[in-house]
């Protein structure tokens, strides 16, 4: 019989993807809203270890990385990102769509 292995035994931990459909925006420039997968490398780190962070805490209003950049969440659907930042701006409060 061949059993197929599980999620961590292939090296994935389970769901620690984050949706690509999250836009973020540096905080004092709305016009350059971006999608979450063109954060530079150690924003996108910053921002995967605050949305997959445990529960518990209050909701953050923006995502500060070492690297100096601050970034507020504009849209999501991914629920584990609501239930950690606060959305700012974004096509249903006004803003547009980050282009692509």
């Amino acid at each position: 019989m061949i059993e197929r292995a599980s999620h961590t035994a292939r090296g994935r931990k389970g769901r620690s993807a984050l949706r690509p459909d999250t836009a973020l925006v540096p905080v004092g420039e709305p016009e350059k809203e971006i999608y979450v997968w063109s954060l530079p490398a150690c924003c996108l780190r910053s921002f995967k270890e605050a949305a997959l962070a445990g529960a518990g805490e209050r909701r953050r209003l923006e995502l500060g990385c070492a690297c100096g950049r601050i970034w507020r969440v504009t849209s999501s659907l991914d629920e584990r990102v609501l239930d950690r930042f606060v959305t700012h701006g974004g096509p249903r409060a006004g803003g547009s769509y980050p282009a692509a």
